[in-house]
């Protein structure tokens, strides 16, 4: 089981996450990185185009359900293998 986080503008997350829905109407945000790979610029990190149209509300949210299969955690920081199912 896992969890859907809100993330804010300017918040610190120390975790690996699936971007479900941004504000931005294209699914676009930016990600700071330098944790990991120790480069400071913004990168553009975006939600799949049909994730963006699904999860669009907080109350929307807490009706779906669904399932998540991806790989285990590694080390390929610019690559992520997975399928969301969702009802």
């Amino acid at each position: 089981m896992g969890d859907i986080v809100k993330i804010k503008s300017d918040q610190f997350i120390p975790a690996d996450l699936l971007i479900l829905h941004t504000s931005d109407p294209k699914g676009c945000c930016y990600v700071e990185t330098k944790n990991l790979d120790g480069e400071t610029n913004l990168k553009i990190k975006t939600a799949q185009k049909d994730l963006n149209s699904v999860f669009i509300s907080e109350e929307h949210l807490r009706k779906i359900e669904g399932e998540i299969i991806c790989e285990k955690p590694n080390g390929a920081i610019h690559k992520f293998e997975g399928n969301i199912k969702v009802s």
